[in-house]
């Protein structure tokens, strides 16, 4: 069964209106994670009302429940509490909310534990190994097996994306350990006692440790914690060889995996002088470290240095060497490497590794495989030879689609049927492959039925990256088949599936292009739940490129808007401002105003408006204007305690005000600008002149600044006198103004140019005043005009005017 938890219930956790709040500063990192819920509803729609008639209709749509994993919701419950400073919820609750997802994870090892539950999880356990646990009223508390089962779901599980939090989570778990043994010694308890309380003799839980700090990125401390190991061990205890050479073995691989060369040959070094041997997972991984970097001469020298008792390289090392070989052109020097295999009788996985080098480099068919395998089962020393089965038809198959050849592929499949080798679920898995590489999608949905049926069994869920390729192909697909992806994701759905970001993402953009939203919340509700902070910025930004794209509707747009808002909170401010930008650029002041409206009501202040995003949409205002949106972001602007008002912002809103054609109180804020310590800008100047233009009788104000302008011997730009010029040619002074452009080059010192005589001609009320200013312009300046008639025309409401852009900017 999904989980019961209702539609808000999923909001106030992940999707809420208080959004996905960041962490402070001095957590040293960013997080989201869901605050108090607040009771909005995930998508607005009407009461139903019964009629006698209505009970023939369908019933409403019903939206799918998030599936939520056990436990999961206390984590998210708690971080927002910390966030908020507010008191936790019991501790009893905190330990079987942290058990239950702990347990669920060490069950589902298809389930790998995310970077944001790996920090949720961490600050769930440093609340509870800090906190006392008789002060809090319970008895309960944290054991050594619930300790160690975290850890082995860390060391074991590790997840995609950044694991900068399971590192730390590890260190706290053996750290926890460690300090309770400690405590216990220093109680003076017995250490058979202590041992018994661990859990045994043995428990592993170094071996953990160090297979977690490997693996995320902490081989450095992994090597400090082994010289400790080895420098604690009696010299007498031979059978700790063993376990120190596993040790090492890991340590060693964990620096190469970090490509950290220097401290892999000085860890190498120590592992020289402490006499231990060059065993083939030590040749294993100093070869594939300089193969995989194409190191030629180096990968030669460690892959040819003698095994100890002269044992074979390991499968993955011939595997490595052979894609060395091809990438460096070293197919002579791989040649006897493989033939040397080949005649010392090697068991059936390296025969495996022997046929995918005669396909991929010796470019062998299915008839010279079938003499292969022919020698491969003859008898040798009195032993019957390997036999083929379903993992060497799987290594043929592999070779055939690394040769993207997937008529070869089928041939090898064929074969395997030829030989009576039943195929195995990677089998089929590697059919869908290479037959979605082929476009068959008849061929890959014919497999995908056989293991709908259960012809062969699919263990921990290994055919869901194929699954999640056959999807997105489906959804890529010139004429998608909805039904059949429909009919694929509720297959999914009720194997409690998690598609992967990409998939999600595909099947988002179909269903919002088919205007179906309600599958795109289905989807967004299902999956996106558990998603890392990582994994949901992927989808995120699917959506925002989604808005952004100007061959979608508006009312589609507007619809994925509302989806994005909904479900990812967290939308950042900068992607949200892009989002308002577009709407302006469509020419709906309205919808922008809207999104900056929501950024405007976000509970988290990291994420409301800024001053220049303040700027921003005024300045769109001023471009689209629409005066009952003007008076909102007004509004909010007032009551913004966070923002202070500067010149920047005055003028902003004189750029709203005038292009709302309110250029009265345009010219308020002037005199607001005026009064100010930081006084008037360049920019100011222009924005003032145009705002008088657009007044009656504003030649007076303007007059008044521009002699001010003059007595203060200001350097004026051109956009500054052009704009002067507007304003006396909007109140009709004809012969004045063009004796002021006739006088440019003695009061600014320049002449004038197309904008100056394109904004005077747009200005001038009237047609005949238009005419006249026209003539004398053609011939005072006949080059410039000549440029401006270029431009082209337009008839207003205002009269003719030339189409040129003045861009306001604040």
């Amino acid at each position: 069964m999904r989980s019961q938890l209702t539609r808000n219930v999923y909001i106030r956790l992940l999707a809420s209106h208080a959004s996905l709040r960041p962490c402070s500063p001095l957590a040293g990192r960013c997080l989201a994670v869901a605050l108090r819920p607040r009771q909005f509803p995930l998508i607005t729609r009407r009461q139903p009302r019964r009629t006698f008639f209505g009970i023939f209709q369908k019933p409403p749509r019903m939206l799918k429940e998030p599936d939520l994993e056990p436990g999961y919701e206390v984590l998210l419950q708690f971080r927002s509490f910390e966030v908020e400073n507010a008191r936790p919820p019991p501790r009893a609750d905190l330990l079987k909310g942290w058990r239950q997802f702990i347990q669920y994870k060490r069950r589902n090892q298809n389930r790998p534990m995310n970077s944001t539950q790996a920090f949720l999880t961490l600050r769930l356990l440093q609340h509870l190994v800090s906190a006392d646990p008789e002060a809090e009223g319970s008895v309960d508390d944290l054991s050594f097996t619930d300790l160690r089962a975290a850890l082995l779901v860390i060391a074991t599980r590790p997840p995609k994306g950044t694991t900068e939090h399971h590192l730390e989570l590890a260190q706290l778990l053996y750290g926890e350990i460690e300090r309770r043994i400690q405590n216990m010694r220093g109680q003076g308890i017995d250490e058979e006692l202590i041992k018994e309380a661990v859990g045994g003799k043995d428990t592993g839980d170094f071996e953990l440790f160090l297979t977690a700090l490997t693996q995320y990125g902490g081989s450095l401390e992994a090597a400090q914690r082994l010289a400790q190991f080895r420098g604690s061990l009696e010299s007498d205890k031979k059978g700790q060889v063993a376990r120190v050479r596993a040790f090492w073995t890991l340590v060693l691989r964990g620096l190469a995996k970090e490509g950290r060369e220097e401290e892999l040959l000085q860890e190498w070094k120590k592992y020289k002088e402490a006499k231990l041997e060059y065993m083939p997972p030590i040749h294993e991984i100093m070869s594939t470290f300089f193969a995989t970097r194409d190191r030629v001469d180096e990968t030669k020298q460690w892959f040819e240095k003698p095994i100890h008792a002269k044992w074979s390289p390991s499968p993955r090392a011939y595997m490595e060497a052979m894609k060395f070989a091809i990438r460096n052109g070293e197919q002579r020097w791989l040649q006897p490497v493989f033939e040397k295999l080949i005649n010392s009788n090697p068991q059936k996985d390296w025969w495996d590794v022997i046929f995918q080098w005669a396909v991929l480099v010796m470019d062998k068919g299915v008839e010279d495989i079938k003499q292969m395998l022919q020698v491969m089962s003859t008898p040798a020393d009195g032993k019957e030879g390997p036999k083929p089965d379903a993992a060497t038809i799987d290594a043929l198959i592999t070779a055939a689609i690394e040769k993207k050849n997937p008529y070869l592929a089928e041939r090898f499949l064929s074969l395997g049927t030829e030989l009576k080798i039943r195929p195995r679920a990677s089998t089929y898995i590697l059919q869908m492959d290479y037959r979605l590489d082929a476009k068959d999608f008849g061929g890959v949905h014919a497999i995908y039925e056989k293991l709908l049926k259960g012809e062969v069994t699919v263990p921990q869920d290994e055919d869901l990256p194929v699954v999640n390729k056959y999807l997105r192909a489906l959804c890529a697909a010139p004429e998608p088949d909805l039904g059949r992806i429909l009919d694929i994701t509720a297959d999914l759905e009720q194997r409690h599936a998690t598609l992967e970001p990409e998939t999600v993402v595909s099947l988002c953009m179909l269903f919002l292009r088919n205007d179906n939203q309600y599958d795109v919340i289905d989807t967004l509700s299902l999956h996106t739940v558990s998603y890392s902070l990582e994994e949901r910025v992927q989808v995120r930004r699917a959506f925002i490129e989604y808005c952004l794209d100007r061959k979608v509707s508006t009312a589609r747009v507007w619809d994925c808007y509302s989806l994005l808002r909904q479900f990812f909170p967290e939308t950042e401010p900068d992607e949200r401002v892009r989002l308002m930008d577009a709407f302006f650029a469509r020419r709906r002041p309205d919808m922008a105003c809207i999104v900056f409206g929501h950024m405007r009501g976000q509970g988290n202040l990291a994420q409301r408006p800024t001053a220049d995003m303040y700027v921003r949409c005024l300045e769109g205002l001023g471009q689209h204007p629409d005066a009952e949106s003007l008076r909102m972001v007004h509004n909010m602007l007032k009551m913004d305690t966070t923002v202070q008002m500067d010149t920047r912002l005055y003028n902003a809103l004189m750029i709203a005000y005038a292009a709302s054609e309110e250029p009265d109180v345009a010219i308020e804020f002037w005199r607001d600008i005026t009064n100010s310590a930081e006084g008037p800008s360049y920019n100011s100047l222009a924005i003032v002149f145009w705002a008088c233009e657009l007044q009656p009788y504003g030649d007076r104000t303007a007059r008044g600044i521009w002699q001010k302008v003059l007595k203060m011997d200001l350097e004026v730009p051109p956009d500054v006198f052009w704009a002067y010029c507007g304003a006396l040619a909007g109140s009709g002074h004809l012969e004045e103004v063009m004796r002021l452009i006739s006088g440019m080059d003695a009061t600014v010192g320049y002449g004038p140019g197309l904008m100056t005589l394109g904004v005077t001609y747009n200005a001038l009320p009237g047609s005949s005043k238009k005419d006249q200013f026209e003539a004398w312009a053609r011939a005072e300046y006949p080059d410039i005009w000549a440029q401006l008639e270029k431009k082209g025309r337009k008839e207003t409401i205002m009269g003719t005017k030339f189409n040129i852009v003045r861009d306001m900017k604040a």
